[in-house]
């Protein structure tokens, strides 16, 4: 049935606009692949410099925890030593001195008692002492770049002091003491006038003969200079975190063009290949997976363009194929004669397009009607050419011939010499004489007549010789082939079948098998023969259970029913 098409412009399809609108690349007619988003270029160079930022980050803040560490230890060791060194005095020097000086600490502001006398030589060496020692501490303190703010001895019991600059106010923080073996660490802020520095002090006890602490040596630090230098420190490594991200966005991105500039190529060919040029080769430019992946399209391209030539062939063979089907088809009467004293019915059901099995009635000589079912060797379209090529002779032939048998000589005289070898047609020819009820039944090599008798149990095979049609030109063919006459009583049915009916197989692969069909037959025969087709044909899908159907379908059937 042909179909008019018009120039109506077809619809979008849906999954189109819904790629489109998701941002997916998509190819216009005739324009190339439309893209969105970041290139794989970008996206590259922005992974890099995230995992350089990150590392930097990382190893910036290693890096200033370390130099913090470092710092602080090298300054802390600075104030340890000074502090012991402040607090290196002789006691057989120190101790006289100490005791007169405290007494006249305490005569004088305390108001404890009387001012002793003291020895101008044990001063005057004690403050040599004392001052080398505290020249000594100040070498010490400031040779790490650190500012000295105080260093003094006090008595632990009165806080007086007994050598230095005197009292100064040192407020510690919330980080507590710690100590580096009888040196006490205290951070904090020191204070001298109004001006308040960050500040760590350093006290060592000063013990005499008896082990007894008599003293502390303190030493004050500015934290000034600490803080400056670990500011300088993170300002030079953000700074250079900042140049190496830069370096490296850049360094990333020329890499990433020139990693994807195959990827960039292979997209190009893909677009024209996407605009229907499969005619198109992908050449690759690298030995690595983006020039595998180019060598495989280029062969999966020119795969589809060898698919498409194979496609363009199967829909020449399938309208030819659908030609010969509609044909077929045609040639199948639309509808059985009326046959005076009988009913008559058939089906035909082709497992494909095409079938190699025909059933037909012809007018035969003196008025009576020629049954006829003929099948192909082999299947397809070269069996139902084979198979319409005998149909169309014996129809041509029936009205001038009586005899079924002499009537299948003379088609297989001119079918045979046709028919190349290993090709043969089986045929059953049945004529029905209405007036005399007289069947008369020749077979060329096909399934023998099936016969429904009165109370029978099953159908019995009605056997008659003959070779098939196109097995030899002539001779042999002549001598094999015989008319038998078949009676039957009213009520009593004959069948002419193909033998692929029972191969019929079920879902699990099981054959229907000779047995079952004929007790089938048997058991409706007394149906009226359009409803004998029909449960008939139910019965063969019943037992099929749905499985696909490989074999052809075709039976024709008479009953007497007067």
């Amino acid at each position: 049935m042909s179909q008019r098409h018009g120039a109506r412009k077809q619809p979008e399809p849906k999954h189109a606009r819904a790629r489109e609108e998701s941002g997916v690349s998509i190819a216009g007619p005739g324009g190339r692949i439309r893209s969105s988003g970041m290139g794989v270029a970008a996206r590259f160079a922005l992974a890099t410099a995230a995992t350089i930022a990150v590392s930097f980050v990382a190893f910036g803040l290693v890096l200033y925890r370390s130099l913090a560490g470092t710092l602080n230890a090298e300054i802390d060791e600075s104030g340890v030593l000074a502090a012991r060194a402040l607090a290196v005095l002789d006691a057989k020097c120190w101790m006289p001195f100490h005791e007169t000086a405290l007494e006249g600490f305490e005569s004088d502001v305390l108001g404890r008692g009387n001012a002793p006398s003291l020895d101008p030589e044990k001063k005057a060496q004690f403050d040599r002492r004392s001052q080398a020692n505290m020249a000594r501490a100040t070498r010490l303190a400031e040779s790490r770049g650190t500012k000295l703010l105080a260093a003094v001895v006090i008595d632990p019991r009165d806080h007086a002091v007994l050598s230095g600059a005197g009292i100064f106010k040192f407020d510690p923080g919330t980080a507590g003491e710690r100590r580096i073996d009888e040196v006490t660490i205290a951070e904090g802020m020191y204070t001298a006038g109004s001006r308040r520095t960050p500040a760590r002090t350093y006290s060592a006890p000063i013990v005499d003969d008896q082990g007894l602490q008599r003293a502390t040596a303190i030493v004050a630090l500015s934290a000034e200079e600490i803080d400056a230098a670990l500011s300088g420190v993170l300002t030079t490594q953000l700074l250079l975190t900042a140049l190496f991200i830069g370096v490296g966005v850049a360094v990333a991105f020329v890499v990433s063009r020139r990693i994807t500039r195959p990827i960039q190529t292979l997209c190009q060919d893909i677009e024209t290949v996407a605009r229907g040029r499969l005619d198109h080769r992908t050449h690759p430019h690298s030995d690595d997976e983006i020039g595998v992946l180019a060598r495989t399209f280029d062969r999966m391209t020119q795969n589809l363009l060898q698919f498409q030539d194979v496609q363009k062939e199967q829909a020449a063979q399938e309208h030819q194929i659908e030609v010969a089907r509609e044909v077929q088809a045609a040639l199948l009467p639309e509808k059985l004669p009326s046959i005076p004293g009988f009913e008559c019915a058939a089906a035909s059901r082709p497992a494909a397009k095409v079938a190699g099995e025909f059933y037909d009635v012809a007018e035969s000589a003196g008025g009576a009607k020629l049954l006829l079912v003929v099948s192909a060797s082999g299947g397809g379209v070269p069996g139902a050419m084979v198979a319409t090529m005998a149909r169309s002779l014996v129809k041509a032939l029936a009205a001038s011939e009586s005899s079924p048998a002499e009537l299948l000589r003379r088609v297989n005289r001119i079918l045979a010499p046709d028919l190349r070898r290993g090709m043969y047609v089986s045929a059953l020819l049945l004529r029905v004489e209405p007036e005399t009820k007289k069947l008369v039944v020749a077979n060329a090599g096909h399934h023998p007549l099936l016969v429904c008798r009165n109370g029978g149990e099953r159908a019995e095979p009605f056997h008659s010789d003959g070779i098939a049609l196109g097995f030899d030109k002539g001779p042999i063919f002549d001598r094999t082939i015989k008319d038998r006459e078949v009676t039957l009583a009213p009520g009593e049915r004959v069948l002419l079948v193909t033998r692929s009916m029972f191969s019929l197989k079920s879902a699990a692969g099981e054959e229907i098998g000779e047995d079952a069909v004929y007790e089938l037959f048997q058991q409706e025969s007394a149906r009226p023969s359009t409803d004998f087709v029909a449960l008939t044909l139910a019965s063969f899908e019943s037992f099929r259970e749905g499985a696909e159907a490989t074999e052809d379908l075709t039976f024709l059937t008479l009953k007497r029913v007067s």
